[in-house]
């Protein structure tokens, strides 16, 4: 792709399509349910796509309404699948083990692109004490990568201690896993990295009945007999998308983000926090549930992203059009992603003619930049691919990115057409 600030709309009007993290966890919950459920505004990326596949092997019956419109149906079979295919989603994968494992007491993970490049130790660490033991294909002491097979049923207790301090998504399946059997359950954990993303699990099955109330890192689990009724939900759009659009909407005359919540239970809404302490200047429409702003200076800022590490590139195109320097901590917490973004997306950043200082490896100091030509490798990762294409965008030379196509994984590329003239 080749891409310049002269293809950019001076004012643009945008609806966002579904966020995929509210799609899976919906599609999960599905899976200890027989009542219909029907979910609007889906954006069929390759991980949603790889979910409906899974549920479909689990005997799922999954009929699409319209292009973004999925129903979904039916009781699981006695005979589960013995291998399970999670395509390049990390989330599905860590959120599958303790659902599959709470059904059936072996199986076999796979995967495609990055993901077979990925460390699950954290995941292998963590439910091994719940009653989990795994093997994997291939042999290396130190780093566990996929395919490997998984054996036992995940323990019915009382009590779970657990400790997530490098990821969350393991904690988010377990409390999907405990919610839909017959007993009652707490899950105390002793750490809990991106905290917000298991209080928006905890949130979406609490849609499905009042099972859960938690409190910072207690999760307390009252199971009920699922209502079979029919639902029928409307998935706001991915404000992590969302957040570089209104980042990129700050350079230019307007901008208007639909089916965006000021609200949202998503943890990357906490970008329009900062939009507040920085005092941008933006519109909340109610009635179609869309964020405005338009052009204006504002300061640098401080942020920390531990608990949202996808907001990295949202505030990396902030960062660039401030007027002072800002400071991003937590960078850490994107090495272990589809590649480590602390290098890939700060070469990405510098490349382009980015300004920025890594210091102690867990931070950025990034000052204000004009951005120039270049030609980047998204390196299959979509979140880089992204960064790249918005920078692109600020610049009055071409940039040129080689295998966009990575951001089907996570979008459809159905929004670019709407940025651009």
């Amino acid at each position: 792709m080749k891409i310049s600030k002269k293809l950019l709309k001076n004012n643009i009007t945008i609806s966002m399509l579904g966020s995929k993290s509210l799609i899976i966890r919906h599609l999960l919950i599905t899976l200890f349910h027989s009542n219909e459920i029907i979910l609007r505004n889906i954006q069929l990326c390759d991980d949603v796509r790889a979910a409906i596949n899974i549920l479909k092997s689990f005997g799922k019956t999954i009929n699409f309404n319209n292009e973004n419109t999925i129903k979904i149906s039916g009781q699981i079979n006695n005979q589960l699948p013995e291998e399970i295919y999670c395509g390049e989603s990390a989330t599905l994968l860590r959120m599958l083990v303790p659902i599959n494992h709470s059904l059936q007491n072996k199986g076999r993970y796979t995967g495609d692109k990055t993901l077979l490049n990925r460390d699950f130790g954290d995941l292998k660490d963590m439910l091994t004490p719940l009653g989990l033991q795994y093997s994997s294909d291939i042999s290396q002491c130190d780093i566990f990568k996929l395919p490997f097979s998984v054996f036992g049923y995940l323990s019915s207790q009382d009590n779970y201690d657990i400790k997530a301090d490098k990821s969350s998504q393991a904690v988010s399946g377990l409390l999907i896993s405990r919610s839909f059997n017959n007993t009652p359950s707490k899950i105390s954990c002793s750490s809990l990295v991106s905290a917000p993303y298991v209080y928006l699990t905890a949130n979406i099955i609490n849609m499905y009945g009042k099972i859960i109330e938690f409190n910072d890192k207690t999760f307390i689990i009252t199971p009920q007999k699922p209502i079979e009724l029919y639902k029928d939900f409307f998935i706001e759009g991915d404000w992590s998308l969302g957040a570089m659009i209104l980042a990129l909407g700050l350079t230019i005359d307007n901008c208007e983000v639909k089916n965006l919540t000021a609200h949202s239970p998503q943890p990357d809404s906490k970008f329009l926090e900062l939009f507040d302490n920085l005092s941008i200047r933006y519109q909340v429409n109610e009635k179609y549930k869309s964020i405005i702003t338009h052009r204006q200076s504002y300061p640098g800022y401080t942020y920390d992203i531990t608990d949202t590490p996808d907001l990295a590139p949202a505030l990396m195109i902030l960062a660039a059009n401030a007027n002072s320097p800002s400071i991003i901590n937590g960078i850490c917490r994107l090495t272990n992603k589809e590649t480590n973004r602390a290098s890939t997306l700060s070469e990405t950043f510098i490349n382009l003619g980015g300004k920025l200082d890594v210091i102690n490896d867990n931070t950025w100091i990034i000052y204000p930049s004009q951005m120039h030509g270049g030609k980047i490798h998204s390196h299959n990762d979509h979140r880089v691919a992204l960064l790249a294409i918005f920078l692109g965008l600020q610049s009055n030379e071409i940039v040129e990115i080689d295998d966009c196509e990575c951001i089907k994984k996570s979008y459809s590329a159905q929004f670019l057409k709407k940025l651009l003239k």
